[in-house]
This record gives C-alpha cells, structure tokens and sequence, in this order.
C-alpha cells in the first residue's frame, strides 16, 4: 500500500511541475480581479482521505439520548457494541494513518495547484488523481462498512423496531456529514456576470 502511494506521490509531482510550466502562459491572460473572484467562489473543502474512507467515531451518549432505549437490559448491550465498532474504527484509522496523510497532501496540494492555474488540462488531471486516491481508499472503505453491517446486524437483535428506525436515521444523518459540499456561488456576482454578458461584457 505504501509504494503505491509513493509511486502516486512521484507521477503526481512530475505532472504538477509540467502544468505549472504549460499553465504559466495562460496564467497572464487572467485578469487578477477575475482570478480572486473565482477563488471566492470556489472554496471547496479540504480532501480528507478517513472521511472519504468513511471513518468516524459514534458518540455513544448522544446515541442514547437519540434511541431513548425504553428496555434498561439494552442499554448496556448497546454501549458495548459502539464501544466494539469505535474500537475496531481506530484500530482501522491507525493502520492506515500514514496512507492518509500522504493522500492528504496529494490531493489537497492538487486542488491548490488548480484553483491557482484554473484549465482544463489540470482539470483533467484532478480527475485522475482522485480516482486513484479512490483505488488506494476502495477496501479501506470496505472494511468499515463490514464493520457498520456486524454493528447493524447485532443492534437488530436488541431494538425494538421503533428504535432501529431511529438508529439507521441518525447513522445516515452521520454519514452524510461526510459527504463534501459543492461549494455554493454568490447569486449577485452570477447575476452581474450573466448582466455583464448579455450587454456584450466578458
């Protein structure tokens, strides 16, 4: 796993330092008013390779106040199981800690170099430095959703139906928590630029 992330860390360096030559003439051609403006418009979150991978940690009372578990003998059965799948996510996060970081940096260094040259071409080449960070994180994710299925599972037996509905709720609401968000436009900037090219403007 590590070469394959030091290979990726070699090939994307050699591409980054090859667009930056290719993307410096193009550079000049941006208005630096432009340039700041797109920057404010796009401020994607930062890539987080254990989010993308699906780590994160239940807090275990926040659950309980969610299930208000109405059996006092599920309680402890419930607690024990979170305290099991919060144990095996670490275990996951630490094993993989220097993959991440190192994905981290690829990537996050990718979306920097292309919200400072904006073309195309680097376009294309976020593309495949995202799939192949996806290649890496795949089974990573695979085994922490083996691990939410045993944890779903077992709570089954223990829930009342009622109680599980409200478990699978508040799971999807965490994970969705994950999920990036598409950075959102300013409507009076997009409304002037559209203004500005039906008037024959830029």
């Amino acid at each position: 796993m590590k070469k394959i992330v030091y290979l990726i860390i070699i090939l994307i360096g050699v591409s980054m330092h090859a667009q930056a030559q290719g993307a410096g003439r193009g550079q000049e051609r941006v208005r630096p008013d432009q340039q700041r403006l797109n920057q404010q418009i796009r401020k994607p979150r930062a890539f987080k390779a254990s989010e993308v991978a699906g780590l994160f940690f239940y807090d275990i009372d926040k659950v309980l106040k969610k299930l208000n578990l109405k059996n006092d003998k599920s309680k402890p059965l419930v607690v024990s199981l979170l305290k099991k799948y919060n144990g095996q996510i670490k275990e996951i996060e630490f094993s993989n800690a220097d993959t991440f970081t190192n994905l981290n940096k690829i990537v996050n260094a990718e979306m920097k170099s292309i919200r400072a040259q904006g073309n195309n071409r680097v376009n294309n080449q976020r593309g495949l430095t995202r799939e192949k960070a996806q290649e890496i994180i795949r089974p990573i994710r695979q085994k922490v959703r083996k691990n939410e299925k045993n944890l779903n599972d077992a709570l089954k037996d223990i829930l009342t139906e009622k109680e599980l509905k409200k478990w699978l709720k508040y799971q999807k609401t965490e994970k969705d928590k994950l999920k990036p968000k598409r950075p959102q436009r300013n409507n009076s900037q997009g409304q002037g630029q559209r203004g500005n090219r039906q008037r024959g403007g830029f």
